[in-house]
């Protein structure tokens, strides 16, 4: 059992609620059973209630009249939308990053995949899913644009993007993100948002074919 004890008790047990989403280990189409999730959490109903329904309002969980609560499952027609955001907003931020952020700063971006040499195994991938989601939520958060970050905070357009794990392999991917965080350690904006802006639509095409192909 998860015990949560702290002053802001609805802030955590959102986090870890939001975080099991994202996990999977509430799974996408599943009923909400509260009491259960409580008991996993350790606290009272109260907190889970309310918890319950901001996600709905922020559309991680579904609220089927006379029918209860449901993790939201996204469509790939819902994913390529987030990509195609995410292909504007990201480009834009990680512009702002490179011209805003002190070296200090940038040398955030700089190790985050480094450690990855493929062929990744099973638990590499697992990791890799996590420095992927990691690299990108960084754009945001320290691109300094507040609109920017403001409206990733209320939508979850990048965390939700990870509901169905990775769109394309690290085979794919590692090479583009490498090349991104070359640009943004020579500090060339042009470059490092083209690049980002073509991950996104790389994804985003894989996503279409999905789509037409299951939903």
């Amino acid at each position: 059992m998860v015990k949560i004890k702290n002053d802001h008790l609805v802030d955590l047990v959102y986090e870890k609620v939001k975080q099991m989403i994202l996990d999977g280990a509430l799974i996408p189409g599943e009923k909400i059973n509260k009491v259960e999730l409580a008991n996993i959490l350790g606290v009272s109903i109260t907190p889970v209630n309310e918890v319950v329904n901001r996600l709905a309002g922020e559309k991680f969980i579904d609220k089927i009249n006379r029918s209860g609560y449901f993790v939201k499952k996204l469509t790939f027609e819902d994913l390529k939308e987030f990509f195609a955001v995410r292909a504007g907003l990201e480009g834009i931020a990680i512009r702002l990053c490179i011209n805003e952020l002190s070296d200090k700063k940038l040398n955030e971006f700089d190790n985050i995949f480094n450690k990855f040499i493929l062929p990744l195994n099973e638990e590499e991938v697992k990791h890799y899913l996590k420095a992927d989601q990691k690299f990108h939520e960084k754009i945001i958060e320290l691109c300094g644009n507040s609109i920017i970050i403001d409206f990733n905070k209320n939508f979850n357009f990048v965390m939700k993007s990870y509901q169905k794990g990775l769109i394309r392999p690290p085979e794919e991917t590692l090479s583009e993100h490498l090349e991104i965080i070359k640009a943004i350690m020579e500090r060339n904006g042009q470059k490092a948002q083209e690049l980002i802006t073509s991950h996104h639509l790389k994804s985003r095409e894989v996503l279409k074919i999905k789509h037409l192909k299951y939903d």
